[in-house]
């Protein structure tokens, strides 16, 4: 009910996070709705745990199954004429240099920051599903207003026109009174 905390999230956090290092769950991922803007929302599945370098995407194996070097087509137009254009997948594979080094083990590192990390993922996706879903409020309640308003122009309308058919009929009965009179 309401906003989603920082403490909302964490306590999911705490759970998935116990949960992966009992080994009960091979894998994390998350699924929500992410807020582009108050029109598009993006369905989107996202894997917390386990962790993997940027630009590769690992099965819950730890198989690399990114797109690196995967080729893609796209139909464009050249000159007027319909062509086909063809991109090869590169991603670069950053390496920690040589002479970097932790004051800390990194084990410690990530043991700290893993925590950190799941907490704000998990917020950031609790707060966009809740900004996805009162957009989607507000638009039904936009177009529901809209058609409301559409019905009572034509009811009012169409009221109208009953009021003056009504009316037309009752001063033609009056002026037919009047010319039986007068004949």
């Amino acid at each position: 009910m309401g906003f989603p905390t920082a403490k909302e999230a964490q306590t999911i956090a705490d759970n998935v996070f116990s949960l992966f290092v009992s080994e009960e769950v091979d894998k994390v991922e998350l699924l929500y709705t992410k807020f582009v803007s108050l029109v598009k929302f993006v369905p989107v599945i996202q894997t917390l745990l386990p962790l993997s370098p940027k630009g590769r995407i690992c099965d819950m194996n730890g198989v690399s199954v990114d797109a690196d070097g995967d080729e893609f087509f796209r139909l464009t137009s050249k000159e007027g004429k319909l062509a086909l254009e063809r991109d090869a997948v590169r991603t670069e594979k950053a390496e920690l240099s040589p002479i970097m080094q932790f004051e800390q083990d990194p084990v410690q590192i990530l043991d700290a920051l893993l925590p950190l990390y799941l907490n704000s993922q998990i917020l950031k996706a609790l707060q966009e599903s809740l900004a996805s879903e009162l957009a989607a409020r507000m638009g039904a309640m936009s177009n529901a207003t809209d058609n409301a308003m559409e019905l009572m122009k034509n009811l009012s309308m169409s009221y109208n026109r009953e009021r003056q058919a009504k009316i037309t009929g009752e001063l033609l009965e009056i002026i037919a009174g009047a010319d039986a009179l007068t004949s």
